[in-house]
């Protein structure tokens, strides 16, 4: 059994059993390597746990919801990025990426096929985590944090622990819009590859949203 398998299986018990938990005492003990793929677990493990006798006024102030919240709290101090908390607000908020994009590229001012495809790229390369955030415009996370129904000061901290991730986002696709296979039929380019990869179109809006701030 692995460390943080380890880990996860000591919160279950005591979550499970009604003991107050740690989260941050618990990811204190990982790893500096293991605490963003553990933060995930516990995220993960928490939207699947075994459901409790629901009793909503008995639950609220209680050490049940203060544990809960401190879990939540825990996993935004950790190294949260983009390509942690993008995904897992979509999928909380039970929206399709296509569909998301869509909606992203109508809050930005577009609607044509090539330019929605577009979005569609770079809020891929945002997912994971292979855009640099200092460039993405505050209209931009904004218009994502409507639609996540969630803070835009939360996305664009999870942005700047993007970027200040070991390696930062993948320097290959810091340039160029290569589409992801979702949004297009062409297989991606290898990221060693750039040198075949062909000269990128003139900029438009859509590039300054994305890649100048």
């Amino acid at each position: 059994m692995s460390e943080i398998d380890r880990l996860i299986e000591e919160f279950a018990a005591d979550y499970e059993a009604g003991r107050a938990v740690d989260p941050a005492a618990l990811l204190g003990r990982a790893g500096p390597d293991e605490r963003q793929e553990l933060a995930a677990r516990l995220d993960s493990y928490l939207m699947t746990a075994p459901p409790r006798k629901w009793d909503p006024e008995a639950y609220e102030g209680s050490p049940a919801q203060r544990a809960v919240d401190r879990v939540y709290e825990s996993l935004e101090e950790v190294n949260v990025t983009w390509q942690v908390l993008l995904p897992d607000l979509r999928n909380r908020a039970q929206i399709k990426r296509q569909d998301l994009v869509e909606r992203l590229a109508r809050a930005l001012g577009f609607d044509s096929g090539p330019e929605v495809a577009k979005v569609g790229d770079y809020y891929n390369r945002m997912e994971h985590g292979q855009l640099p955030a200092s460039g993405v415009a505050a209209k931009v996370t904004d218009a994502l944090a409507t639609i996540l129904d969630t803070g835009a000061g939360r996305l664009r901290a999870a942005g700047a622990r993007t970027d200040a991730a070991p390696g930062g986002p993948q320097a290959a696709f810091a340039r160029t819009a290569t589409p992801d296979a979702e949004f297009a039929e062409e297989p991606l380019l290898d990221a060693d590859a750039d040198e075949i990869a062909p000269a990128p179109a003139a900029r438009d809006e859509i590039d300054a949203l994305f890649l100048d701030g």
